[in-house]
């Protein structure tokens, strides 16, 4: 069975490789993957790899990515020949944005409100507040008749902020978790989410350089990885944020399973094994692949852009 990605999160794992197999030790584990059965691989947290082995995973075309413990990307490694060609990202510059930024910001707000309905009709109505989930529509239908991108980024940012919180009632009050913040994240649930964030971002930074596009020239988002930041907005709804509430509602997050200091909250390894196997399964990395391509085809005058529906 073909693994397209390899994700080693937590501490301490030492990583080589010999002419056909990367070779993993970690916790008295040793793991052996097959090179050619990779495409991407994702370091989270703090390991040591042998410069050897990063170059044998460049030279056979492997993506190599890096996120700090909490999920948060660092950066990458990436073949010569992705970053080869420039036609693309000049495209992608002189595009007019205003359709590229109201798709996306119309599908970060539709599947954030869409994810609430799922919530209310799942658990029960009495997690929303009287009358907020017609403030939820009412902000979609206010996109329609926007004409500055400004304006999509503060009706974006507003529906996001309302979604954390409704997602907040829907966890234990013991983790702390009222909305989303920034790092050092102090609560389980917000850990959990910047590590399938973390996951999330990689697989579609992947996608980004494969198809030589620039990460960081975004439409809706401006700043650092803005055009994944873009992309993935429309998927952690369901890609991430239903599978971290599932688990956290399912009594598998026990106070051992992460450890609060002054200021952070840390995920135990046995905590991110998990994760790692939860996040794999529902990130679908054909869908992004897919969309980049529709992206870079709209880029081009081929097609009209449009958002894929899972």
């Amino acid at each position: 069975m073909t693994i397209p990605w390899k994700v080693v999160g937590g501490y301490g794992a030492h990583i080589k490789s010999n002419r056909t197999e990367i070779i993993i030790q970690h916790k008295g584990k040793v793991s052996e993957i097959p090179i050619d059965d990779l495409s991407h691989f994702l370091l989270i947290g703090g390991h040591t790899i042998q410069t050897s082995t990063i170059a044998s995973l460049v030279k056979e075309g492997i993506f190599i990515s890096f996120c700090e413990s909490d999920g948060s990307p660092v950066g990458y490694i990436s073949p010569y020949d992705y970053s080869l060609f420039k036609e693309n990202q000049h495209l992608q510059k002189i595009a007019a944005p205003y359709s590229y930024a109201l798709a996306f910001a119309r599908e970060s707000v539709k599947s954030r409100i869409l994810a609430v309905e799922r919530y209310a009709e799942e658990i029960g109505a009495d997690i929303l507040f009287s009358g907020e989930l017609s403030i939820l529509s009412g902000y979609a239908k206010e996109l329609e008749n926007m004409v500055l991108i400004e304006e999509f980024r503060r009706v974006e940012r507003l529906v996001r902020n309302m979604y954390y919180e409704i997602l907040g009632r829907l966890v234990s009050p013991s983790y702390q978790f009222k909305r989303r913040t920034s790092r050092p994240y102090t609560d389980p649930v917000n850990a959990i989410l910047s590590f399938g964030y973390g996951m999330l971002s990689s697989s579609c930074m992947r996608a980004v350089i494969g198809d030589h596009l620039d990460p960081g020239y975004g439409y809706l988002n401006r700043g650092k990885q803005a055009l994944v930041q873009d992309l993935i907005n429309c998927w952690k709804p369901g890609m991430i944020d239903s599978i971290a509430i599932a688990f956290t509602r399912s009594g598998k997050l026990r106070p051992c399973g992460y450890e609060l200091t002054n200021d952070r909250c840390i995920l135990q390894d046995e905590i991110i094994e998990e994760l790692i196997h939860l996040f794999t399964g529902s990130i679908n990395q054909e869908l992004i692949d897919l969309q980049v391509q529709v992206l870079t085809s709209s880029l081009r005058g081929e097609a009209q852009f449009s958002i894929i529906k899972p």
